[in-house]
């Protein structure tokens, strides 16, 4: 049996124009969301505004990537670029990720590398094929596209810590339930969720499959 990991690699948009302290700042919201994913998941800053994280299973990569770019778009910080990666791994439970190793790193590092100008989101690895590639095009459509507000309902709903009802999550915003479900809407969340349900599914199955 093969397992397929997942790693993401990413830089800040936007920070050469930036103060330090907000880069700072959304590196410290990257790493506190990488931490909320347990304790297999690690963080690594360097270059001042590059980060990388290991995520955990393959199957979960997709959700963590969209979740990261909705956290960071609702709480009105620096974007990020992010590159996701499939593969095997190595390493990762070692303390640092500069000695990590495998396609999944290998894999996330190039196609981060590779990324045009005006792309946000990247998928490379194991198991990818040009379906997913149009998956990523939209997806990083609709991020691009999202509110501070839209972004804030769609990071809750994606939250690691557990997924709660609309209602609660609406009470804690403050707002009805069907202002919190016109924001969701309007980000197209319901697509979204279905994307990463499916990445999901399908990432699982391949690791069983060997």
């Amino acid at each position: 049996m093969i397992q397929r990991h997942a790693v993401l690699t990413g830089d800040l948009i936007l920070s050469t124009r930036s103060t330090a302290a907000q880069v700072d700042d959304t590196m410290m919201v990257i790493e506190e969301a990488i931490d909320r994913l347990g304790s297999t998941a690690r963080f690594h800053r360097y270059r001042g505004d590059g980060w990388q994280a290991y995520v955990g299973a393959a199957a979960q990569g997709l959700e963590v990537m969209v979740f990261l770019a909705a956290q960071l778009r609702a709480m009105d910080l620096l974007s990020s670029r992010m590159a996701l990666g499939i593969g095997d791994a190595t390493g990762f439970d070692k303390g640092n990720l500069g000695t990590a190793g495998g396609m999944a790193f290998v894999a996330s590092g190039r196609a981060l590398d590779a990324m045009s100008t005006g792309q946000w989101l990247a998928l490379a690895g194991a198991g990818t094929d040009p379906l997913h590639q149009a998956l990523m095009a939209y997806l990083d459509a609709q991020v691009q596209g999202w509110s501070p507000e839209q972004a804030e309902a769609v990071a809750l709903s994606l939250d690691p810590d557990g997924q709660q009802s609309q209602q609660v999550l609406a009470e804690r915003l403050g707002i009805s339930r069907q202002a919190f479900g016109a924001r969701l809407s309007a980000a197209g969340f319901d697509l979204t969720r279905r994307a990463i349900r499916a990445f999901a599914t399908q990432f699982a199955q391949g690791d069983t499959d060997g």
